[in-house]
């Protein structure tokens, strides 16, 4: 972001960490992850691959207006075009 949408000032503060509470407690920042889907027939032994990034904010000194995004959002997209999916279906734990 180089001028405010909302204010047009150049005043920007780029390229911030965004946190939450557990980042404190040495949990990782908010993040989005995208899941592999389940294959029609999975093999014995499968674990879905997943693609997970965080996000970084832009902050417009003069207004406050802020702007979130993510520098990896290609593999992202990617992912997103093979399937992936934010949620994952329950783990079925199977009794041997």
């Amino acid at each position: 972001m180089n001028a405010c949408p909302e204010c047009g000032s150049t005043e920007i503060i780029p390229n911030l960490l965004v946190f939450a509470d557990e980042a404190l407690l040495g949990q990782r920042p908010p993040y989005v992850k995208l899941i592999e889907p389940k294959p029609e027939k999975p093999p014995f032994i499968w674990s879905p691959r997943s693609v997970a990034t965080g996000f970084r904010a832009a902050i417009c000194g003069a207004c406050g207006y802020t702007r979130f995004y993510t520098e990896h959002y290609a593999k992202l997209l990617e992912a997103h075009r093979q399937g992936y999916t934010s949620q994952q279906d329950e783990l079925k734990i199977v009794p041997i």
